[in-house]
């Protein structure tokens, strides 16, 4: 899409078809409204049984509803994102708007002063929307020009006062193995519409990037990676490119991997200007967030408020983060499988 002297999406009056004036317009009742029809979009908000898939349902009081068929109760948010929600249907519409509107990620402290809520509220709320937005990643294939590189966070250790006490942390052997890394798979195809993969791993090693080419990765595609040894593997599935950046960004011929180098500065930006910090444990909610924002970046806010919605209504209630307060949580991710977190159910 192209816009008038090349000015960027987010000064085009195209991005801002939801203003905050018509979010504080909506009340509780036609929010409630939004929410039915995102969860029964077939139906146009009428109920549906989750459990037998019947339309025979009658209404009962504080917006519940039991099937004819089944006899069981249910509700609009029953077997969602959003299962045993105390918050309005009015602070979750406002939660998912804020959120989307903050281009490289909204903080959770940040967002409970908006909401009025406490803080543990807004970050359980907002990791599980991070949580749903990556489930999507469970059956994507990426295909044309697939550029992958790997980024490391976390396990920083801050060094000695005097030059004589430092040690390299480079090497290996003075790692405290509490960094992990990001390995991630970017189209390039110029449309506008490129996806982005993330995966978390413990470090670049050929295993965990031949398995993912493998599954996420059409066999037509090509792959462009830099010169680190565990990409070599990848060529005996797909076409394979490879440019040494000790020795240039790009090739002669213009192969290189700054479309993928170019997500890492987001998730580098959010890192620093929004959150300050990653846990490592919740780190691949964090990076699958930010990559859907990449990937959407060119969505109205009233776009990306809808996206959100159907991914909340339609994605099954978190195994993640419902109840964390009460003693569930995802797996750590130093002794658990990295691919867990979004696994299907």
């Amino acid at each position: 899409m192209k816009y008038k002297d090349g000015q960027h999406f987010l000064m085009s009056p195209e991005c801002r078809d939801m203003p905050i004036k018509q979010l504080v317009q909506i009340d509780e009742e036609e929010a409630y409204a939004i929410f039915r029809q995102f969860r029964w979009p077939k139906t146009r908000g009428e109920p549906v049984c989750p459990h037998c898939g019947i339309l025979d349902c009658y209404a009962l009081r504080r917006r519940a509803f039991k099937c004819s068929g089944c006899r069981r109760e249910f509700s609009v948010t029953s077997g969602t994102v959003f299962a045993f929600h105390k918050l309005s249907f009015w602070k979750m519409l406002a939660a998912i708007w804020m959120s989307v509107n903050a281009v490289k990620g909204k903080a959770a402290l940040h967002l409970s002063r908006e909401l009025g809520v406490q803080y543990k509220t807004a970050w359980v709320l907002s990791l599980k929307i991070k949580e749903a937005l990556g489930l999507r990643r469970v059956d994507m294939k990426l295909d044309g020009q697939v550029q992958m590189d790997g980024k490391y966070a976390g396990g920083h250790i801050k060094q000695e006062n005097k030059a004589e006490d430092r040690i390299d942390r480079r090497l290996k052997k003075y790692q405290n193995m509490k960094r992990l890394c990001v390995l991630a798979l970017r189209e390039k195809n110029g449309s506008g519409f490129e996806r982005t993969f993330t995966r978390i791993v413990r470090e670049e090693q050929g295993e965990a990037a031949w398995a993912t080419v493998r599954d996420h990765v059409s066999r037509d595609a090509t792959v462009v990676t830099d010169e680190h040894p565990s990409y070599a593997d990848v060529a005996d599935l797909n076409e394979h490119r490879q440019v040494n950046h000790s020795e240039a960004y790009q090739t002669q011929d213009g192969t290189n991997t700054n479309h993928v180098e170019s997500f890492f500065s987001r998730i580098q930006r959010a890192y620093v200007g929004i959150h300050h910090r990653f846990s490592l444990k919740y780190f691949d909610f964090y990076v699958a967030d930010i990559a859907w924002r990449e990937d959407n970046r060119r969505k109205s806010n009233g776009q990306l408020t809808a996206l959100v919605l159907f991914a909340a209504m339609l994605n099954p209630t978190s195994r993640n983060f419902c109840g964390y307060w009460q003693g569930n949580s995802p797996p750590d991710p130093y002794f658990e499988d990295f691919d867990r977190p979004f696994a299907p159910a």
